[in-house]
């Protein structure tokens, strides 16, 4: 065999082995939207709940909050205040299309416009933090850029006490 077919040969397994390591990633369609915090995808005629990994959205913040009262309290005077960051998945995702996604241990990624995840969206509108229990080598840098982004410009939440109360 010639170096020219050894390479050939050796560049298409390794085309089929990286085609196998992105099989994960699927196309579903947007069946529902709960809130900024829950989707349901369909993936053949399955209900699948999708919920951004890696992120605390605010509805989140509410039922988990340190204290859980004054947590209620200051994110509800923001979405006085803010009313379309409540209904921000409602704007930015549309019922009935397909989407990428991908279910991790974490949570769910859905690639909501072209390669920036749904979890980086809510970071970036400053309407989630990130948990501070997830730790993902692949993707802390991602969110931690999105949360910085939104912290810079005081996006959302950054501007207002809802971290200090709302986060344990």
């Amino acid at each position: 065999m010639s170096k020219n077919e050894t390479l050939f040969i050796r560049f298409v397994i390794l085309l089929v082995l990286a085609t196998t390591l992105c099989g994960e990633i699927r196309v579903g369609i947007l069946a529902s939207i709960e809130s900024n915090a829950k989707q349901t995808i369909l993936y053949q005629n399955t209900a699948i709940a999708c919920i951004p990994f890696g992120v605390i959205p605010l509805e989140k913040m509410v039922e988990n909050g340190e204290s859980s009262e004054e947590c209620r309290k200051q994110i509800g005077e923001f979405y006085r205040l803010y009313p379309h960051k409540k209904a921000f998945a409602r704007e930015h995702l549309y019922l009935q299309q397909t989407y990428h996604y991908e279910n991790i241990e974490q949570g769910c990624i859905l690639y909501a416009n072209g390669a920036e995840t749904w979890s980086e969206r809510l970071l970036s509108e400053g309407i989630a933090l990130i948990d501070p229990r997830f730790n993902n080598i692949e993707w802390n840098g991602r969110l931690k850029k999105a949360q910085m982004g939104a912290k810079r410009s005081k996006a959302g939440l950054h501007d207002t006490l809802i971290q200090k109360f709302c986060i344990k």
